[in-house]
């Protein structure tokens, strides 16, 4: 059903249009992003100008230092990485068609692009309502142009703010003053007289989440701000835009804005599960269902097509606002002369990563040499490994993983890829001891995912290895995955709620066990890269690099049963 703007208190402003303001208009450094036809729109917040001068003040990136940018001496970053140049655009990140656009682009007298209009209809897709609109084109930015009216039509819309930095710890000392007045802005039937409290949910001051009540109102969101150094390992633009589109067919709590360093969105009723739950013989086909129904119904080629709108804005407004203040620091004009000058002679082609592979290697061209890791490395291969060669090593036991999986086939799919126990919720009502005899209609399904940071196109099977790789919790307590073999009666249980049919064929089912046996290594490897890079980046109180080096033992011990197999298979041929 469409939003009720007088009445709908957690509903943030939006408005639409697709020109670029010319020179002589201040550039808007925020956007609004909405789902219309089933795609992703970014929108520069500056279309309505009665709106503009509420978010162009929001605008604190001079000042304030990002932890999310953190990226100590220590770790080999000379360079970044690829994560941190999408997260980060510089001038030189472009990809530019030809100087003449850039030109167009820039130039103060091309025409405005005309905005658009919006009649409503509304869809109903799978178990959700929301609203799909089509754009008709009308003439020009106007004040006169109703936006409450705009905004009902939208049920999935949010307010990008790249430009907006929040300081935690200075909001813990002025009781989360900023804060406050930054929920005013983006809601617009909450105010200063209001009633509003935070409290801290978790994490620390560079990694926290708060739940923001206003009590007049009855109503609460969360408030997330990103961890130490995070933009170096997640892809911030992609776990937006999935957050976006998830929310847009009922599967995510609404997503309100995004900032610099951190998201607001819904508060989804329920409590999330401990490591033991997961393997609940009255909750697990549950999740399964859920799963499944992400897998069939997330089209991920609707998020890379939203995330690269994204990215398309982040850079055009660097040029913007590089063209709008021409007297910038030395070494921004250095960097973005020497731009300018290339683009004369030379297209950019911007590398994206858009799969799992590609973050795993992106991953490995960073992680930090250290003695849990090269000893990891040189207690399961054949030959030395040191700190010198370690690097070319995991690369190449890397390449080994990933030709052997692709053989598979596992069909890709837009993945979770972080489906431990946290991250399901279920209601606080649920009866555990109720046993399951049939699945519900999946618009029953009363489990939920939450926290998309990892969110990509991956095999199926390694969503799913992956998951059963969480039920060991961060004990490592291997003996708690459920063994891959098509006599486990749990997991065969399991795979008949992905499948959404506890009667399918075992044909069926054992194809898709003999899939997923096939990952079972990947998420050791995976987690275990990560864990190693976040040794030297997390400040949270965990030894990171012991997780890690226990992670990867799972790969190996994986690796092993993997070879075996295949040599048992040659003998028989």
């Amino acid at each position: 059903m469409a939003l009720d703007y007088s009445t709908t208190s957690t509903s943030p402003i939006m408005s639409s249009q697709n020109n670029i303001p010319p020179i002589s208009t201040p550039p808007s450094s925020s956007a609004y992003c909405f789902i219309s036809d089933k795609d992703v729109h970014c929108v520069p917040i500056n279309s309505f100008n009665s709106f503009s001068d509420n978010f162009l003040a929001l605008d604190n990136t001079a000042k304030q230092n990002d932890e999310a940018d953190y990226t100590p001496d220590k770790l080999y970053l000379k360079n970044k990485n690829l994560l941190y140049s999408l997260n980060n655009p510089s001038l030189s990140d472009l990809e530019l068609e030809s100087p003449t656009l850039v030109n167009a682009q820039l130039n103060t007298g091309s025409p405005p692009t005309p905005i658009h209009h919006l009649s409503t209809s509304s869809i109903v897709n799978g178990n959700s309502h929301f609203q799909q609109t089509p754009l008709t084109t009308i003439t020009k930015p106007s004040n006169d142009i109703n936006l409450p009216a705009i905004i009902n039509n939208y049920s999935t819309h949010a307010i990008y703010l790249p430009r907006l930095i929040v300081n935690l710890s200075e909001n813990l000392t002025t009781e989360f003053k900023e804060l406050k007045a930054l929920l005013i802005k983006i809601f617009p039937t909450w105010s200063p007289d209001d009633n509003i409290t935070l409290k801290q949910l978790t994490g620390g001051i560079t990694n926290m989440l708060l739940s923001c009540t206003n009590h007049q109102l009855n109503v609460t969101v969360l408030i997330r701000v990103y961890g130490h150094g995070t933009n170096l390992i997640i892809d911030r633009h992609r776990e937006f835009i999935s957050h976006l589109i998830l929310n847009s067919i009922g599967l995510a709590p609404p997503i309100y804005s995004r900032f610099k360093n951190g998201l607001v969105y819904g508060y989804l009723s329920g409590r999330s599960l401990e490591p033991n739950e997961l393997s609940n013989e009255n909750l697990f086909p549950l999740i399964a269902q859920n799963l499944g129904n992400w897998h069939n119904r997330l089209d991920y080629k609707l998020i890379e097509n939203g995330v690269e709108k994204l990215r398309t804005f982040s850079m055009n407004l660097k040029l913007k606002l590089k063209a709008s203040n021409p007297t910038t620091t030395t070494s921004t004009t250095s960097t973005s002369s020497n731009t300018s000058s290339h683009t004369k002679t030379k297209k950019f082609k911007k590398k994206f990563i858009s799969n799992v592979w590609e973050l795993l290697e992106d991953w490995i061209d960073i992680v930090p040499i250290n003695p849990d890791l090269i000893s990891s490395f040189d207690g399961n291969l054949p030959h030395e490994v040191t700190k010198d060669n370690l690097k070319s090593i995991i690369k190449e036991e890397f390449y080994w993983l990933k030709d052997n999986l692709i053989k598979s086939n596992s069909p890709v799919v837009s993945s979770h890829c972080d489906l431990l126990s946290g991250n399901v919720i279920i209601p606080d009502d649920f009866d555990m001891d109720k046993p399951i005899t049939e699945l519900p209609p999946i618009e029953e399904n009363p489990i939920r995912f939450i926290d998309y940071e990892y969110m990509l196109p991956a095999p199926r099977a390694f969503d799913i290895a992956n998951h059963f790789a969480e039920w060991q919790g961060f004990n490592c307590d291997r003996s708690a995955i459920p063994t891959p073999h098509k006599s486990n009666l749990t997991l065969v249980k399991w795979v008949k709620g992905y499948l959404g049919d506890l009667n399918a064929p075992m044909d069926q089912v054992e194809d898709l066990i003999e899939e997923i046996a096939t990952f079972y290594g990947l998420p050791g490897f995976y987690w275990g890269i990560w864990a190693m890079i976040q040794s030297e980046l997390s400040n949270i109180d965990f030894n990171y690099s012991n997780y890690g080096k226990l992670r990867l033992e799972e790969y190996w011990v994986w690796k092993g049963h993997y070879l075996k197999k295949q040599q048992q298979q040659q003998q028989q041929k």
